[in-house]
């Protein structure tokens, strides 16, 4: 995790700090650093089903003198947060099948408690409802104008954004075939997501040519909830065979740690979204999208790649 120095000069930079399989307190130090660099506004992003150290980070932004705006909703994904519950569709997050994250569970559906449990207060940090993209956009916009932290998902962070908005038209893309879908996520969306493409699916154990249009490269669901370890070698894996697969067109990342894994410190521009909460991106001259694990519908990978 490179922060500081880097970000200087920058009108805008997104620094990935790899906070949510690490212990609460080397999250916060690595908070801390990046925030002590000067910016005219910041914001924080944070898992849209509440996964990870984000209390401790808040709670590092707060001694740090920031105030702070939690607003835990990404409409277009289907997260609201209503009277202080955040939902996915209409279910408590807590409730969710993202409730059984192997790695990080759910412990409360209320961003408050958890809060509370990091050391927070309710003095401290508010935590904003929104049920919709326009209450999204008066949350950011009060935020910004009030000169806080907004922490939130993408969405959020999206709608933050867009207070500095200027007018540039859509950049354009085209699927380059052939198209290699990398998936280390085991949430049962991407699972079934991948099964619906019907395409040549292979393990890291495989050695393969894509020979198809589309070829998927993922990991054998395993019968039991693995350890950290055991994940991060999977998520290494996949990353060595995707690097020996040629040619690839297109490359389709899902899962956040499997992206980590891919790309490490490897910069990227962002170019604009697929759809909702999946980006694409030039990587060194090669079209990259990724997706959240849990985001997206049953088709809406194989509607993505027009299977």
């Amino acid at each position: 995790m490179n922060a500081g120095p880097d970000i200087v000069g920058n009108d805008c930079m997104v620094v990935d700090l790899e906070t949510r399989h690490v212990d609460a307190a080397t999250a916060a130090k690595r908070v801390r650093r990046l925030h002590a660099t000067p910016a005219q506004a910041r914001c924080h992003k944070i898992d849209s089903v509440l996964r990870g150290n984000w209390p401790h980070e808040v709670k590092a932004l707060l001694d740090a003198g920031f105030a702070i705006d939690v607003v835990p909703s990404y409409p277009d994904a289907g997260r609201y947060c209503r009277q202080g519950v955040v939902y996915v569709g209409n279910v408590p997050v807590a409730e969710s099948t993202s409730a059984d994250d192997p790695l990080n569970p759910i412990k409360s559906s209320r961003p408050i408690e958890l809060l509370h449990a990091a050391g927070c207060s309710e003095r401290d940090v508010r935590v904003v409802d929104a049920n919709d993209n326009n209450e999204l956009a008066r949350a950011a916009e009060r935020c910004r104008a009030e000169g806080r932290v907004l922490v939130g998902p993408s969405g959020a962070i999206q709608a933050f954004a867009a207070t500095f908005s200027r007018s540039h038209s859509p950049r354009k893309f085209v699927l380059k075939a052939p198209i290699l879908v990398v998936c280390g996520s085991l949430h049962p969306v991407s699972r079934n997501q991948i099964r619906r493409l019907g395409c040549p699916v292979h393990t890291p154990d495989d050695f393969f040519q894509i020979s198809d249009r589309i070829s998927v490269l993922t990991t054998i669901e395993p019968t039991t909830a693995p350890r950290l370890t055991e994940a991060q070698a999977a998520a290494r894996a996949l990353a060595k065979s995707s690097r020996s697969v040629t040619p690839i067109g297109t490359l389709v990342i899902i899962g956040g740690d499997t992206a980590t894994a891919i790309l490490g410190d490897e910069p990227v521009e962002v170019l604009g979204n697929l759809g909702v909460a999946i980006p694409f991106a030039d990587l060194n001259g090669q079209l990259l999208v990724t997706k959240g694990g849990g985001i997206g519908k049953p088709d809406t990978l194989s509607d993505l790649l027009s299977v």
